[in-house]
């Protein structure tokens, strides 16, 4: 493949610490007895646990002044998994798709669920210690996976960047909570580490896992089509029915729908519930500035309206100029690892292009979806090699995430 002008340059800058692994067997090390799993789950696990850690002690501060007696260190604990969406999946975990005169739980894709209600035996028959275990084993998972693949694409330096970015950005607490978030991403990310190293049928499988988890996980389906002809060209063999695996979630989501409902496409009606609709997808980046306008009046005021619009758009145009910088700049990445920036602005795509028109939040929830943008922080880690501007990212981050914590754990609604 040619390379753009530069590439040269730019490859011998941040040529790996080692080499491709190979695709056999033998996958689980590399030259020299090198480990890179362990490695990757060494420092995947010691970002996580610091991070748990952090967020006990936000939350045990968020309760500094409460009088209550119930107010035990079970029930702060069960307050991460009964905020918000999380009552939605735990619901859906006991009763399974409820009729329901909007179909809203048909939003809720089945695996998050499903896995909640398999492990709520094991948990003493309580769901919420279930979806918090099955969140925060997915959140690890991810945590490591991304590691890996952070450091075959670039280097060990910036894969550590990459993974405490991602655990210290703001909203980075809904890994932590009874949300789906750890698990797709998670899945995501093992699907396209597979398609980096050809491996086109677990890529499938765990494409159509993280469909089955949540509806962005379609995009995996182009990239698969994406790096199987970068990788092949257009000479088709067999694994290329790989990627039939990928719509095989929506098909289990559909079966739920109509099991249920009696309409295989109940979830794309359920978004009604909540006023999402398809927009053009500059339109609520638009609406965002305008509303930010709107609060620098003669009465200006930092209200929860005006917070909650700054810190969505903030997420969606960083996210954008990130992935920018994944394609031009000194920090962009090679033509043949297209296929990870590629996703993520599908990603940004569906964050900024279907917002609420029940709520006056134009970029609703993309603070939280800014979570999924992987390669935004793959860029971030590169470019925070100098000092200042990782001091500065992880300060700025942290120090919003304790805010928005413990506003989330006592009942706030955060994205």
């Amino acid at each position: 493949m040619t390379a753009a002008p530069g590439d040269e340059v730019l490859t011998k800058r941040t040529k790996p610490t080692e080499p491709d692994e190979p695709t056999g067997p033998e996958a689980g090390t590399v030259a020299g007895g090198d480990r890179p799993w362990r490695r990757a789950l060494l420092a995947g696990f010691g970002i996580f646990a610091a991070s748990k850690i952090a967020l006990a002690v936000v939350t045990a501060f968020a309760w500094i002044g409460e009088k209550r007696p119930n107010v035990t260190a079970t029930y702060i604990a069960a307050q991460w998994a009964s905020q918000w969406d999380s009552k939605w999946f735990i619901d859906i975990a006991q009763r399974g798709y409820y009729p329901d005169p909007d179909k809203a739980p048909a939003a809720f894709f089945p695996m998050y669920p499903m896995l909640i209600r398999a492990l709520t035996p094991l948990c003493l028959g309580k769901p919420w210690v279930a979806a918090l275990l099955v969140a925060n084993l997915a959140s690890l998972g991810a945590l490591v996976v991304l590691y890996r693949l952070a450091e075959r694409e670039l280097d060990r330096v910036v894969a550590g960047r990459t993974v405490l970015y991602l655990v210290a950005f703001p909203t980075a607490f809904f890994l932590t909570a009874g949300y789906n978030e750890g698990l797709f991403i998670g899945l995501m990310l093992a699907s396209l580490y597979c398609l980096r190293q050809q491996r086109w049928w677990w890529a499938g499988v765990f494409g159509g896992l993280a469909v089955f988890t949540r509806s962005a996980g379609v995009l995996l389906a182009a990239a698969f089509v994406w790096e199987y002809v970068r990788v092949n060209r257009f000479k088709l063999r067999s694994s290329a029915l790989a990627v039939l695996l990928i719509p095989v979630g929506v098909a289990g989501v559909v079966a739920f729908s109509l099991n249920a409902y009696g309409e295989p496409f109940a979830f794309l009606k359920a978004q009604r519930y909540w006023g999402r609709h398809l927009d053009w997808p500059w339109a609520p980046v638009w609406r965002g500035f305008q509303s930010l306008h709107s609060g620098f009046g003669l009465r200006f005021g930092f209200s929860d309206l005006w917070v909650h619009n700054l810190l969505e758009l903030a997420t969606a145009l960083a996210s954008i100029a990130l992935l920018v910088l994944c394609f031009v700049g000194p920090w962009r990445l090679r033509r043949d690892q297209w296929v990870l920036p590629l996703v993520g602005v599908g990603l940004t795509l569906l964050m900024i292009s279907f917002p609420s028109s029940h709520m006056p939040y134009p970029l609703y929830s993309a603070s939280r979806f800014g979570l999924e943008v992987f390669p935004a922080f793959m860029i971030l880690a590169r470019i925070g090699a100098r000092p200042w501007i990782d001091r500065i990212v992880i300060a700025l981050f942290f120090m919003l995430q304790a805010i928005l914590a413990a506003y989330f754990v006592r009942g706030g609604w955060v994205a």
